[in-house]
């Protein structure tokens, strides 16, 4: 089995707007494929003249119905604008709002490569979308696996590309908005490359994408639940960011409640698994496993178990740069990737 393209999904978080509130927690709003103002809205003439600096969030959810894992995730943007704007990542968490994204100072993006290159060549020079390096917009650093591609879109396997990491220290020169790169020592170019046809972008190299479960308590005087051996089972389609308090109304029943959804129904110990369903994927939350063992000891009313789950999604922000006086441009785009393995 292996996790197939089209269970790899883009979501809205749950605000999205020009102010500090802006992002947060996954939302069930799924980002269509290639539809003109998916994430962006237009830019106005009044915006162009101005100029501005806005941010988008994204999540990207595994919604595979086996629970595999996405192994080693790669982001990048494989298309950078061809207007006069410039759009660079920043890796997001499963909370933050454009308040902290505001704050945020590695970002990451794509440029071109300056001239021809061959195969075992250890160095390049990347021209990266004007003003980039003077607005503190540094995306290659040391260290940094890049990507290296002449493909004429994301989709195509006709042509060549590649990842390579970065020195470690000393690897990115620049001279206005030509970055220097050198590669980290035994590493060389695989494949010979054209200026005209070679996109470079850096690289973030992301944790395994995968639903989660930590952070348990139990408040319990004798009452116990064993989750070493049977921790809240995680679905990758029904799973979000959420904190759950479990209450014990007497020794049997108790009743469960999220901080963000509120209550999601109750259980009994002896009333088999407890697999509150999130509606809006027609899939549960999580899984709490009934029976001897887990369940152990006595439980008393008012008395809980906390705990938190992950979805199987990592988050992404697109910060956008319209410099003052920004001509119109029909059909600008940016084009973000993700690459990986699974199980």
């Amino acid at each position: 089995m292996a996790i197939q393209t089209t269970e790899i999904k883009w979501y809205k978080p749950t605000i999205v707007n020009d102010t500090t509130a802006n992002g947060g927690s996954l939302s069930a709003n799924e980002i269509p494929d290639g539809v003109k103002n998916n994430v962006w809205p237009d830019v106005p003439q009044a915006e162009r003249t101005t100029g501005s600096v806005k941010y988008r969030k994204s999540f990207i959810k595994v919604e595979n119905d086996d629970d595999l894992t996405l192994i080693e995730p790669k982001i990048f943007i494989e298309t950078h604008t061809p207007g006069d704007d410039s759009i660079v990542l920043i890796s997001g968490t499963q909370t933050d709002t454009q308040a902290e994204a505001d704050d945020y100072t590695r970002f990451y993006g794509a440029g071109d490569l300056d001239a021809n290159v061959a195969a075992l060549d250890t160095t390049i020079d990347v021209n990266v979308e004007p003003g980039n390096a003077a607005a503190g917009h540094e995306i290659f650093q040391d260290g940094d696996l890049i990507r290296i591609s002449d493909q004429t879109s994301v989709d195509d396997t006709s042509g060549n590309s590649e990842f390579i990491q970065l020195a470690a220290t000393s690897a990115v020169s620049w001279n206005g908005d030509k970055a220097t790169l050198t590669f980290a020592a035994g590493a060389s170019l695989a494949n010979s490359y054209l200026a005209a046809e070679t996109k470079v972008s850096s690289v973030i190299e992301a944790a395994n994408i995968e639903a989660s479960v930590d952070t348990w308590g139990e408040s319990s005087t004798s009452g116990t639940y064993d989750e070493s051996t049977n921790p809240p089972i995680t679905d990758h389609i029904g799973t979000i960011e959420q904190t759950w308090i479990i209450t014990f109304s007497d020794a049997t029943n108790f009743s469960c409640a999220g901080d963000t959804v509120g209550s999601v129904g109750g259980g009994s110990i002896g009333g088999g698994d407890f697999a509150p369903n999130n509606s809006d994927f027609s899939k549960p939350y999580f899984t709490l496993s009934d029976g001897t063992p887990p369940w152990g000891g006595t439980w008393a009313a008012s008395e809980t178990i906390t705990f938190k789950t992950h979805p199987a999604a990592t988050a992404i922000w697109e910060k956008r740069t319209v410099p003052a006086g920004a001509d119109s441009l029909s059909g600008n785009k940016v084009v973000v990737a993700i690459s990986g393995e699974s199980e």
